[in-house]
């Protein structure tokens, strides 16, 4: 089982690669990994998919980046964590809360991610 610590370096990661680093953040997934995000829509499965999440995404703004809002909470090998996704939208910056919850492999890769949002809370941003 990996460390809290181990955990929380990927999450870190993970919110730091988001904003550019497109083979940095797709490598913190284990090769067999899934993603639903959000919650209720089709679970993507293998790095394949999971890079494919990461253009939709990024082609959808002009820029997008991950602030974390809270602490990382972790128990055995999940974890548990608050942000907000802040995208940039013809001009228009735009904040959406977010809480991941994920699992993660013996070498503290990301085995599993699930994302809790509603595009009902999406906003401009302050």
């Amino acid at each position: 089982m990996p460390t809290p610590e181990a955990i929380r370096a990927t999450v870190d990661r993970y919110a730091e690669a988001f904003e550019s680093d497109r083979a940095g953040w797709v490598g913190l997934f284990a090769a067999d990994a899934t993603v639903e995000d959000p919650v209720g829509t089709d679970v993507l499965a293998g790095h394949e998919a999971i890079g494919g999440f990461w253009d939709l995404t990024h082609a959808l703004a002009d820029a997008i980046r991950i602030e974390r809002t809270g602490p990382v909470r972790v128990a055995g090998s999940e974890a548990a964590w608050p942000f907000q996704i802040r995208s940039t939208v013809g001009g228009a910056d735009m904040l959406l809360d977010v809480i991941d919850v994920m699992t993660f492999d013996d070498d503290a890769r990301i085995s599993g991610m699930r994302a809790f949002w509603d595009m009902a809370d999406l906003r401009p941003a302050d």
